[in-house]
């Protein structure tokens, strides 16, 4: 026989620590799309840091563009998972209210 499982209002299923994860990250992916972005911007042609010049040519590829592609999509995952956050939040608040009000109870 199948056990049936409840879930408590209280249970908000890790939506809080992942919307603020997906969130960062994408934040941190829009940074290194604006890096790259600056980088491609200056001529590099007689530069001495070879680390400048990786980062250049790697600004020339499609490496840019997936960042970009990726932070959008994590912050737009983040911010559907903050809603369901706030969901969850207020179903808490009506699950309280109906605990604790006479009318509800038989």
């Amino acid at each position: 026989m199948i056990k049936k499982k409840y879930f408590s209002a209280y249970n908000d299923f890790k939506t809080g620590i992942l919307y603020k994860i997906l969130i960062s990250l994408g934040l941190i992916f829009l940074i290194i799309f604006i890096f790259f972005k600056i980088i491609s911007q200056i001529s590099i042609n007689n530069a001495s840091i070879e680390l400048l010049k990786y980062f250049y040519d790697l600004s020339l590829t499609n490496f840019p563009g997936l960042m970009i592609s990726f932070s959008i999509l994590l912050i737009a995952f983040g911010l559907i998972l903050y809603f369901f956050k706030r969901q969850f939040l207020k179903l808490a608040r009506i699950a309280d209210e109906i605990e604790h009000n006479e009318e509800y109870k038989e």
